[in-house]
């Protein structure tokens, strides 16, 4: 329980930062963990040995047989469309045959009486069964009526192994009735020609990425160093920079609205430089803050520097994350995998006729479930496979088991997630407490980071256990929630209207909020327990008193040093976006996709400079936080005197 105390901290002679004697904390917390933990490695162990993710990553045909996997399509790996405008693409869905084939269509065909009744049996794609053998024309054309056969193929290219047509709407050997028809597909067309386009240029583009955003690393590492003696300035030029662009960008969209009258571009430059003009005024409003907030930033830039493995000790947690996702979603996909297909018979659409015979003890009618095997084996239409009933896959069920798993999977990939950001939040926290509560910061021991983690790892696990806990439940609610609320549009919006909607954004917003709250809490928690040894709760009451007895202090001043170093982060993200615009736009000339580089260093700097600059945020809450109750045990006289900078000292009006 957190309780609130009013009492000043006393003077203590003894104290001289972290203490070293202290005991395990939330120790009921960390076996719970272990034991949750224990069952989701179960999980993921039960779902190796029983899914198969090929089965997700290869295309189904109509009849649920999976290319280049079963034993009778293991060397047909691509999937042919009879008729992609039959595709719905808000659905999911295609509502046409989709038969496995060795290859795609290399070239644009048609089904012709002007052809020879050779190459039409050679060249045209049917369903599996059909017997071409003795058809003549006349048959071929009946078997195209009753969706058995294509009518016509397109030059097309092997998409995440499925045949998507190319250029097929500027073939002139393609009827302007037909034409007209296929434009319906254009767009699912152009979302995968799109998608591929991409990943293409990913491919051939990864290594110059993870180059330029190396160069942002370094530079990130460069500027937490000119913090150490150049804090002001730095952070000006980031403010002014942050301005620049959102002024810059206000200019490039006036332009697009000189040009094109067009209200969406005038009011994005109306926001655009608002937001300028709101920064500008914040920053000449709360000057004294931000003075204040640099000489914190600028304290923490001596902490990180004087303990140089802290500024790298971030890539570690970030190695673990990165092995925790990629498990997280490999196993998820495992178990996606995992159920049993549910085939129905079905009727195709464009057939008047019914002369599929089926044993009665089979019970083969319309709409009933079938064994696609068994209807192949033993149904037949005149001696031969039947096309006026078909035997369809529907959809895959998960047994019940499965989704209690998926909740033990999607709980115990949070909790490890954020149990890893925890236990280097409060291993950094350690290691900064150390630095400030050390007079002679020449003394820092060289190895405090090491020190501080294996005395979070010996003794406040449970801690971390417990903080991690409480953020994954707010999480896992706020997923839950969405979650609902996309089955509830899915099936035609709520259930209950605009009551429902506003309960549905009421507990997303009040959730978020009291997640930002629980970490906002748990940071100084860990704060203090890496200082003092308590338990979560124990360090959060604690935590809490010291910051509501100074709260005119943290309220302004916590915002904005997350600003500063905000603007920081932009600045790099932003230097590094035109470094590699300029590259790959002088480099690939004409190239249309030329943006999906720059855009990944963009993704990739910003993530590496939130690596960085996490490790400042922590120093300078830690400092705050220490500064705070420096200023409550000491009254900087020669008996009492403070261990913070004199400069911070004044700025806190306490000299």
């Amino acid at each position: 329980m957190v309780v609130y105390d009013d009492k000043p901290l006393q003077h203590d002679p003894e104290f001289k930062g972290p203490l070293k004697n202290r005991s395990c904390t939330d120790i009921p917390c960390l076996l719970i963990f272990v034991a949750f933990i224990t069952c989701w490695i179960a999980v993921g162990i039960f779902a190796v040995s029983s899914g198969d993710i090929e089965t997700l990553l290869a295309p189904t045909d109509s009849e649920g047989r999976k290319c280049g996997v079963d034993s009778d399509v293991s060397n047909k790996s691509y999937l042919f469309f009879f008729d992609l405008t039959k595709c719905d693409i808000t659905k999911k869905k295609c509502f046409t045959p989709q038969v496995c084939v060795e290859k795609c269509p290399s070239e644009f065909w048609i089904a012709s009486a002007t052809d020879s009744i050779e190459n039409v049996r050679r060249k045209i794609i049917c369903k599996p069964g059909v017997n071409l053998a003795n058809k003549d024309y006349k048959d071929i054309v009946a078997l195209i009526r009753v969706e058995a056969c294509a009518a016509m193929e397109f030059q097309s290219k092997a998409i995440v192994h499925r045949c998507v047509p190319v250029n097929f709407l500027t073939n002139d050997k393609i009827g302007e009735l037909i034409k007209g028809k296929l434009k319906e597909a254009e767009e699912i067309i152009g979302y995968m020609a799109f998608a591929q386009g991409i990943f293409d240029k990913f491919l051939s583009s990864y290594g110059s990425v993870l180059g330029i955003v190396c160069g942002g690393a370094l530079i990130c590492i460069i500027y937490i160093f000119l913090l150490k003696w150049l804090a002001m300035p730095c952070i000006l030029v980031a403010i002014v920079g942050v301005c620049g662009l959102f002024g810059y960008l206000g200019y490039l969209s006036y332009q697009s609205y000189s040009e094109t009258d067009s209200s969406v571009w005038l009011t994005i430059t109306i926001i655009l430089g608002s937001v300028a003009g709101i920064i500008a005024l914040l920053t000449l409003c709360l000057w004294q803050r931000i003075y204040l907030a640099c000489q914190l930033i600028k304290e923490a830039s001596k902490a990180v520097m004087s303990t140089l493995c802290s500024l790298f000790f971030p890539i570690l947690p970030w190695i673990t994350h990165v092995l925790v996702l990629v498990y997280f979603f490999y196993i998820g996909f495992l178990l996606i995998s995992i159920g049993n297909q549910k085939f129905a018979i079905e009727k195709p659409s464009n057939v008047t006729t019914d002369n599929c015979i089926c044993p009665s003890y089979l019970n083969y009618n319309i709409g009933s479930p079938c064994d696609p095997e068994i209807f192949n084996s033993r149904c037949r239409e005149n001696g031969e496979m039947c096309v006026s009933r078909v035997c369809h896959l529907q959809t895959v069920e998960s047994p019940p088991h499965i989704i209690w798993m998926y909740f033990v999977h999607i709980i115990g990939g949070l909790w490890m997630y954020f149990f890893i950001s925890a236990l280097g939040e409060m291993a950094l926290a350690a290691t900064f407490a150390t630095w400030y509560w050390t007079m002679n910061k020449n003394d820092v021991p060289f190895f405090t980071v090491t020190v501080s983690l294996w005395r979070t790892i010996r003794y406040h696990l449970g801690t971390v256990a417990f903080g991690s806990f409480l953020i994954t439940i707010c999480r896992f609610l706020r997923l839950l929630l969405e979650y609902i609320h996309r089955q509830a549009s899915a099936q035609g919006g709520d259930l209950l209207g605009g009551c429902a909607k506003f309960i549905y954004r009421f507990l997303q917003c009040f959730l978020a909020l009291l997640e930002r709250f629980l970490k906002f809490m748990n940071g100084n928690a860990y704060i203090v327990c890496a200082i003092y040894g308590k338990g979560l709760c124990a360090s959060a009451g604690d935590a809490l008193s010291l910051l509501m007895r100074n709260i005119l202090r943290v309220v302004v001043l916590n915002k904005i040093v997350d600003w500063l170093l905000f603007a920081g982060k932009i600045l790099v993200t932003c230097t590094m976006m035109a470094i590699s615009w300029w590259y790959y736009k002088e480099k690939e000339g004409d190239d249309e996709f030329f943006w999906v580089p720059t855009l990944l260093v963009g993704l990739g700097s910003y993530l590496v400079a939130s690596v960085f600059f996490s490790v400042h945020a922590i120093a300078v809450d830690t400092i705050f936080l220490c500064c705070l109750e420096d200023s409550e045990r000491h009254d900087g006289s020669a008996e009492k005197p403070y261990y913070m900078s004199r400069k911070v000292a004044k700025l806190l009006n306490l000299r």
